[in-house]
Parts: C-alpha cells; structure tokens; sequence
C-alpha cells in the first residue's frame, strides 16, 4: 500500500485465489473482483482466474496488488515449491502481466523453509518500496518471522533483514498509513505450532509505530476474532472510513471490521452487509480510476456486444436446453442505445427466458418496464410517464443482483424493486432484442412486439452494472 493511501477513489479492485474450507477445491491463480462501497464485491470473469503464473509449479496464492509512483502496478504472490522465493509481475493495465520472474528475498538467509504472503509498500522519502514477508527457517514451519528488503527498481535490493519478531509466530503483515503513522495488522500464529504455550485460537492483531521500517509495538485490545487470517486494509473515501478485512480460511468467507481512526474499530459487519466471490480467499485491496475499472469491467464482464443498428427482431439464441442466453445466472445486466419513432403500445427491447425464468424489458404504453422471474415468482418495476423520448437515441439498461432490478434510462435510475429472488434457474427458450421470441418473462406471447424504430450496440454483462458505471458508458 502506497505511503499516500487516501485517495479520493468510488472504484475498487479485489485480487485474490480460490480455495474452499480448509485448503479445499484450490484454484490457485489470480481473480479479480470490483467493488463500488468496499462492501459489496462482484466477481469479474464469472469467478474464473484473470492471469496464471508459469515460474515454479506455477501457484499463485496471497496475490498482493500495489501501484508505484510512475502509475505501474506490481504484484508480488507465493509460490511453490517452498523455499527462499516470491512471485513478481508488473503490469500497465492490470490486464496485461509482464516481466514475471521468481525474487530470491531470503537466497543469503540459511535454511529457509518458505516465503510467504509477501507485500510492500512505497517509501516516499527514499524513493524506495520496502517488500515485507513471513518465512521460517531451520527444519519446519515452526518460527515464522516477519522479513524485508528494499528496491528502487524491482532489479537490485537490499541485503534481506528482519522486519518484525515480537517473539512469537507470525504470519501475513499489511501495512497502511494513517494520520502520520504506519499501522500494521499481523496474524498470531502461536497456537498453531505451540498450543499449550499459546492457547488462544489464531487471529490477527494490530501495531503501530512512527516509521514505515518500524519497530512497531502492538496495539492492546485490537484483534479480529478466532481463526482468522489474511489481514488487508483500504480506506473507502466515501464512508471516511478504513475497512480491514480478514479470512476464516477453514470456514470459507470472509469477515470485515471498519474505523476511522484506526484505534477504534466496529465489531464484524453483518454478514447481509457485505459480499464477497464464492470461495474467494486471501484477498488484497486497491482503490483504481474509473477508467480503469470500465477498461476491466469491459474486458472480464462483457459476455457480448452486437454494434450493429437494426430494425426489426435479432433473435440470438435458439430454442434450446444449454447455451448461451440459457444458462441460471444470479447476475446480468442488459445495456443498449434505442431510437423510437412512437412509444405506444408493446414494444419488447430485451426478451430471454420465458415466464418461469427469465428477464424482459420493453416499451409499455409509453413506460419503460422491466422484470425478472425465477420459478414462477416475478418481480416487475416500470419508470414514470414522459421520461421516453421519440426520434432521438436513449440509452436502456436493466441491471439484476442480489433480488435487486434495477431499470436505467440515459444513465439514471428510473425504477427499482427488491424481491426474494437470486438464482434464476436454466432456461431453454428462444431469446433476443428488438422484440419477443415466444412468452416472454412479462407472460405475454401475442406476437413479436417489436420495436418501433432502431436498436444498436447492445451488450449484455455478467455483472450489475451500477449508477456509476452506466453513467460512465453514456
């Protein structure tokens, strides 16, 4: 994390691997989620990984993503086989990942056994980044501490040193800056290797000192709860308020404390307050510009775009059991331009799935409606009378996540409805825009009910889409 962490970001991204309870169902690569609140995180890519590393055996676990002071990201990470190196990759764009190679940060330390969640932060006064990480040495895993060293360029570094032993087991450090001084949430991992000495379950605590090099000295009365792990921090400027995040590895989720001062902190958020990828673990936290994550949400969450304007009816998927525009989703968002030459009558602008399960939008005697139906049960919002314009384009979205729809006319929310809806099941329908293809999600099937008029670049995500984005996409 950058020395200046405070930044006036509404856009976040998540990089994390996979793993289910327990070091189970491991999918040991980098993911990305976003986040527009640091609450609530949308995985990109339908939850598959974004880039794989090929040093080592080629796992990527405790991704850590940070950007240096020319604007470039790095990204360090563990690998295997265990031993004296970390994982390191630069990119431009967060998309392309380049110079990968293997850091030997602990070569001149003897007997090392491995290298572990490794992270670093930016020394402004020394123009430096200061790469800190856990490794034991000697025959086991049994001592962990924390260690460090210096680069101004990714190429040459600092004779390795120790950077943190308060005496005791340690493991995954994350460091931020706040007010003037450096803070650092650390996982106690005594019990683990010593429980009769130490029998308090592992869990992560907090220290604080004036220099970013340290020595830091432990904050009392400041830890996550029992069997937690992977500690991270971002200041969320909307809120004014630091999040620190943490993994219940062995129970597969994740949990959230918050403070906007770092010596108070809540209790855990509730689990209806925040949002995390399914199966996601060991996460890192970095505020992006807009620009960067329309550029991420356009590369990893675009399922498809057909540019073309046209006049009537396209159908694009078949009467058929598996496929594309078939598939259960519990996210989608349908976005595109339309010109009318009247807005009478029914006119249907998006049509998938059937009245069981699917999701509709169209023109309704001059209203702009929407729904969604999953198993029969339906949810259906329509905006206000005299917001359709006729002869000049108008951008259309219908936004679906979490039993949430959302209906969007040239960037702003005109309706919006909650219903205890999630997984909208397979569907075998035929389906498509610019009018209807069988009964469609409202429960009609009289005709094609096209659309009076023009339909161009419609694009269909696996993600909802949100105010900020659409407003960006206008």
């Amino acid at each position: 994390m950058l020395t200046t962490s405070k930044c006036n970001h509404n856009a976040y991204l998540m990089g994390y691997f996979r793993s289910g309870p327990g070091q189970t169902h491991k999918v040991e690569e980098l993911h990305y989620a976003y986040s527009r609140d640091g609450l609530r995180w949308y995985e990109l890519h339908d939850n598959k990984p974004v880039w794989t590393s090929s040093v080592g055996e080629g796992i990527l676990r405790d991704p850590f993503i940070g950007r240096g002071p020319d604007g470039k990201w790095h990204l360090v990470y563990t690998i295997r086989p265990r031993g004296p190196y970390i994982g390191y990759a630069t990119s431009e764009d967060l998309i392309q990942w380049t110079d990968e190679r293997t850091l030997p940060v602990m070569m001149d330390i003897p007997d090392t056994v491995n290298s572990w969640a490794p992270e670093f932060s930016y020394d402004s006064i020394h123009d430096e980044f200061l790469i800190y990480w856990a490794s034991s040495t000697g025959h086991d895993l049994s001592n962990s501490k924390h260690y460090c060293t210096r680069t101004k360029d990714w190429q040459t570094f600092t004779p390795t040193s120790m950077f943190y032993d308060p005496g005791f087991q340690t493991i995954d450090a994350s460091l931020a800056e706040h007010e003037g001084k450096y803070y650092m949430a650390i996982k106690d991992e005594s019990y683990v290797y010593e429980p009769l000495k130490y029998p308090h379950p592992p869990m992560n605590f907090l220290a604080v000192s004036n220099q970013l090099e340290g020595p830091y000295e432990v904050i009392p009365g400041i830890q996550t709860p029992d069997y937690t792990e992977g500690p991270e921090f971002l200041w969320v400027d909307g809120v004014k308020k630091w999040r620190l995040y943490y993994d219940y590895w062995a129970y597969g989720k994740f949990g959230v404390m918050e403070s906007s001062d770092m010596k108070t902190w809540s209790s855990e958020l509730a689990e209806s307050q925040i949002r995390f990828p399914y199966r996601a673990r060991h996460a890192t936290m970095v505020p992006i510009s807009e620009k960067e994550l329309q550029r991420l949400i356009e590369k990893y969450a675009l399922s498809v775009h057909y540019p073309t304007p046209t006049y009537s009816p396209v159908r694009i998927a078949a009467e058929e059991s598996k496929g594309f525009l078939h598939e259960a989703f519990t996210m989608k968002s349908v976005r595109m331009e339309f010109l009318a030459t009247t807005i009478t009558g029914t006119q249907v602008l998006f049509d998938e799935g059937d009245h069981d399960n699917g999701l509709s939008m169209r023109i309704q005697d001059g209203l702009l409606e929407a729904i969604v139906c999953a198993k029969g049960m339906k949810l259906k919002i329509a905006g206000e009378h005299a917001l359709l314009s006729l002869d000049e384009w108008s951008q259309a979205a219908v936004t679906y996540g979490e039993g949430t729809l959302c209906l969007y006319l040239n960037g702003t929310c005109v309706a919006e409805g909650h219903a205890n809806i999630n997984l909208v099941s397979n569907h075998d329908a035929a389906g498509g825009y610019g009018g209807r293809f069988g009964k469609d999600a409202f429960g009609d099937g009289d005709g094609k009910a096209a659309l009076q008029g023009c339909i161009r670049n419609v694009r269909i995500y696996s993600v909802p889409l949100q105010a900020e984005d659409l407003k960006q996409m206008v």
